[in-house]
């Protein structure tokens, strides 16, 4: 798959990743670098524009890649690089029970794929995936495994073998840790507990990444408690997908940027990331009391069939989801084929159709699928998503899974960010509402995520750099995935390239593998 042939993408708008005006001329690809970046006008007047590869920062493709490792949802919308294991969950390192856990995933798939540590996983992507990876390591997986399902705090030899797997992966070339401190295990964990643990990558200057504890009514305390970890830890602070969840918290990214930039002037290394939608996405058992899922999914649906367990559930979400709103709340993709018709839907919907309670048909739902059933929320405000994305510092991310509209990632229905991250920002916030500059949006996609990771030769179009490409019509670009039909790649894509290798030709995946885990300290 090495691209050894020397070629030329001629007479094109030119937007370098730099931050720096677009221009008219020509890039020269040798193998799998960049070998010349030529100007011949000022004026960016051509029919097509060339850009660096995009960099999704936030993706959880940890698994689906070794599915179907085309990546057709994020090569369709030019991206090359995915930063996975976000929100506390990765695919490595796996210990204890997770190890059964991850290869029940794979049997579903028929796949026969083993693996323990970050050095196997990340040596089970090279060559057979579309996008360059970059890899974090997940706190509640890494927890799950060595901890167990329970919600007691850690005991200190659990803490140390999970500084010793942090050690290990960080070693294998791992560029830092995640948690999701909104969900199991990560709710149950002290804030003490989870410094201890992030202090383990700062000898390899790595990065903290999270979803915080709580992007809601306690959305100002959880960004104060992600600034406190990693002061205590000294090391740098990714805030996953920024936002104000629910209408009565719309408003409070006044406040959490505000914070943000203080401690920034004050020298601490902060930045955020976002997607471009109102709606959220994530597993509909996030919705039950932390309390309901101690000791995992067997446990929590014994909790769901339990009379008394069922109505103190029920006391202590419906008041908060009925304030949120039940028709906010959408079924995603479901596990039980019987309710294949609920994807899409509300719960209040389905509770009118089934003329129950939206309590008792979020309980059925979870129960009737075993716990695997997603969820999407439409809790966000645009004036709240103007100002995170207008912060200086916000990168694009997807927040979602490597999917296709063909293949054994084809079913489901999943979140249209998936497909249209990228196009959206650029078509809607960029061209449509001018937010920020074109030359700013794509600098922030590619240059500035890429010096925020410390890939220090992706993300520009300069000679030496690697030949991360995307080649597009600006004034075909779209989102073209929608919420009721979320399988529809992106327009206005010509042709992307990873090392060199062009992995979508306009209309479809090419089918080829140059990419691969990027280890970083080797």
């Amino acid at each position: 798959l090495n691209a050894m042939a020397r070629w030329t993408i001629d007479d094109v708008n030119i937007v370098d990743g730099t931050g720096s005006l677009p221009f008219r001329g020509r890039v020269t690809v040798d193998g799998d670098r960049i070998c010349g970046v030529e100007k011949i006008s000022d004026r960016a007047d051509a029919d097509l524009t060339v850009t660096p590869g995009f960099i999704d920062m936030h993706s959880h493709s940890d698994l689906p890649l070794y599915v179907d490792g085309r990546a057709v949802s994020k090569v369709s919308q030019g991206i090359t690089t995915e930063v996975i294991g976000q929100c506390g969950i990765s695919g490595a390192p796996l210990y204890g029970h997770m190890v059964d856990e991850i290869g029940r995933y794979f049997d579903r798939h028929g796949l026969d794929i083993k693996y323990r540590t970050m050095d196997e996983y990340l040596s089970g992507l090279d060559r057979r995936v579309a996008v360059n990876v970059v890899a974090l390591i997940g706190h509640g997986t890494m927890r799950r495994g060595i901890r167990g399902e329970g919600s007691e705090p850690s005991t200190p030899d659990e803490i140390q073998r999970m500084q010793e797997a942090v050690d290990e992966s960080m070693k294998a070339g791992a560029r830092g840790l995640s948690t999701g401190l909104i969900y199991a295990p990560g709710c149950y964990t002290p804030t003490e507990e989870v410094i201890a643990i992030t202090k383990a990558i700062r000898p390899y200057q790595g990065l903290y990444f999270t979803h915080l504890r709580n992007e809601g009514d306690r959305l100002v305390e959880a960004v104060e408690e992600a600034i406190r970890i990693v002061q205590e830890a000294g090391v740098g602070l990714q805030l996953s997908h920024h936002k104000a969840m629910g209408p009565h918290n719309w408003g409070k990214t006044h406040v959490t940027l505000s914070e943000v930039t203080d401690v920034i002037e004050g020298g601490l290394d902060v930045y955020l990331d976002q997607y471009p939608y109102e709606a959220s996405a994530t597993d509909l058992s996030a919705l039950l009391p932390d309390w309901a899922l101690d000791g995992g999914k067997a446990r929590a649906l014994e909790r769901l069939q339990d009379a008394e367990a069922r109505r103190r559930i029920v006391e202590e979400i419906d008041p908060k989801e009925t304030r949120f709103g039940w028709h906010r709340t959408h079924v995603g993709t479901v596990s039980n084929p019987i309710h294949k018709s609920l994807e899409g839907r509300s719960l209040q919907a389905i509770a009118d159709q089934w003329q129950v309670a939206p309590m008792d048909a979020l309980i059925k739902i979870l129960a009737e699928n075993q716990m695997r059933v997603s969820m999407i929320r439409f809790g966000m405000g645009m004036e709240d998503i103007e100002r995170v994305f207008r912060f200086p510092r916000t990168l694009i991310g997807t927040d979602g899974g490597a999917v296709a509209p063909d293949g054994p990632l084809s079913g489901g229905h999943p979140h249209p960010r998936s497909y249209g991250t990228f196009p959206r920002v650029l078509r809607d916030f960029v061209v449509d509402k001018q937010w920020i500059s074109l030359a700013e949006a794509i600098y922030r996609m590619t240059g500035m995520a890429a010096e925020r990771l410390n890939l220090l030769d992706r993300g520009k179009l300069q000679p030496g750099y690697y030949a991360d490409l995307v080649v597009m019509n600006l004034d075909e670009v779209r989102d073209c995935a929608t919420f009721d039909n979320p399988h529809q790649p992106a327009s206005g894509f010509e042709a992307v390239y990873t090392n060199g290798v062009k992995v979508w030709d306009g209309k479809a995946s090419t089918g080829l593998m140059p990419g691969g885990a990027i280890r970083f300290g080797r």
